[in-house]
């Protein structure tokens, strides 16, 4: 429900159904909401493990959707092993940098709560 109300109301570029597109369904049950910025939603994963960067957009069907631009492993509270997805080359670094930028005081938090 949390990623459903970042979408509402407003019009989503229009994507197909193929890998790396993840539905406001599967992101609710798997990722934790970090920030959403200009189209872009960034995510934590429940357990912690990993983080991720994508576009907002919606499906073929009318679904709301994102499109994972980059993803990364959290290890020892620093993002590392970047797979990137539909992102040109030359736009990488860019977004490798916006996720670690968004997430780091997140992956901190999780880790000061798991010292508790």
């Amino acid at each position: 429900m949390e990623f459903e109300r970042l979408f509402e109301g407003k019009p989503w570029p229009a994507t197909t159904e193929r890998v790396g597109i993840m539905s406001v369904d599967s992101l609710g049950r798997q990722w934790v909401l970090v920030a959403e910025e200009c189209g872009y939603l960034i995510a934590k994963s429940r357990d912690g493990k990993a983080g991720l960067l994508g576009r907002m957009c919606e499906r073929e069907d009318g679904k709301s959707c994102i499109e994972v631009l980059v993803r990364a492993e959290i290890e020892n509270s620093e993002l590392r092993h970047y797979e990137f997805w539909y992102v040109d080359a030359a736009d990488e670094l860019r977004y490798a940098r916006r996720l670690r930028e968004l997430i780091s005081g997140n992956i901190r938090d999780l880790q000061r709560d798991g010292d508790r």
